[in-house]
């Protein structure tokens, strides 16, 4: 079996975080997640729970696209 590594460019970030919410981060995060992994995952969550909101109205898949858009291409 021929293994292949992969190297993938990645860049980094510095955010600041108040004491408190790092406390609740560490509290939230898995044994041996990073931080990206986390964020990525309560993005997800948070996702997945802004698509069940939408369910309770009556979309066209138009709009729930439009929407989707407007809402990841904010730059603020």
């Amino acid at each position: 079996m021929t293994e292949i590594n992969m190297c993938i460019p990645m860049t980094s970030k510095n955010i600041s975080i108040t004491e408190e919410v790092y406390n609740k981060l560490m509290k939230i995060k898995r044994e041996n997640e990073s931080f990206s992994e986390l964020f990525l995952r309560l993005l997800r969550v948070q996702k997945i729970n802004f698509e069940k909101a939408f369910g309770t109205w009556d979309l066209s898949e138009e709009e729930s696209k439009k929407i989707w858009s407007d809402i990841t291409s904010r730059s603020d």
